[in-house]
């Protein structure tokens, strides 16, 4: 399949690159001279390199060992803090009102709350939208996000979930660029709650239950659409 194809063997060559590399910067909204492209994203990865290196000093949670020969990162956990009595009546609380629903249906629903799945645009750039379009992408993205292939999601009786729409949904549609603006327009929503705001400025990682500080934010934090960048927020 194409999709598990060596990228390099269907790159343009030569004359054909040439004759082609005008259109396509074009199409892409890319300048011609590459190295305007690599200056910016060399300059803009110094910058992120710098930020991170004057916050490393400065982090009493965060220093360097020797281990095998070679320097390691330590991050230094923050104190357990023991669940009082109220959070976990709240817990109790919480978990008693939550609907069970299916991983589709949670897709879907949240596309109510921000349109993230009319970020997925053909791959040509077509504006034609197919009917249930939607329908297709949350599909693709449930069987890929649980790893279980698509013949699991296939339904026959409906064609927004057959075989041949969703393979060729997938091809067409679920790419690096379009999964960036969506995820960035969904990371835009989330930081707009205001419980998420009340939780802090996304400066504190968890992870296997530690919780660890970050005196930086990091190089995409905060993207949005409109840039689309990949976004992520500790």
């Amino acid at each position: 399949m194409r999709k598990w194809g060596d990228p390099n063997a269907r790159l343009l060559k030569d004359a054909a690159w040439e004759a082609a590399r005008t259109r396509v910067c074009e199409e892409l909204d890319l300048d011609p001279n590459p190295h305007k492209i690599l200056k910016a994203w060399t300059d803009r990865l110094d910058k992120a390199h710098r930020e991170f290196a004057d916050g490393l000093a400065a982090n009493p949670n965060v220093r360097i060992e020797q281990q095998g020969g070679r320097d390691r990162i330590i991050l230094t956990g923050l104190d357990r803090l023991d669940e009082p009595a109220s959070l976990i009546d709240l817990n109790k609380e919480i978990e008693a009102r939550m609907p069970a629903v299916d991983l589709p249906e949670i897709v879907l629903e949240v596309d109510s709350w921000v349109p993230y799945l009319a970020d997925f645009t053909h791959v040509s750039e077509a504006n034609s939208r197919m009917d249930d379009l939607q329908l297709s992408v949350a599909a693709v993205l449930t069987s890929e996000a649980t790893n279980v292939g698509i013949e699991p999601i296939v339904h026959d009786g409906i064609d927004a979930l057959s075989r041949d729409r969703l393979f060729w949904v997938e091809q067409n549609y679920v790419r690096a660029a379009t999964l960036s603006m969506a995820n960035a327009r969904l990371v835009d929503y989330h930081m707009r709650l205001p419980l998420v705001q009340a939780w802090g400025g996304g400066e504190l990682a968890s992870a296997d239950g530690l919780r660890f500080v970050t005196p930086i934010r990091t190089l995409n934090f905060g993207a949005s659409p409109e840039n689309s960048a990949p976004a992520g927020a500790g």
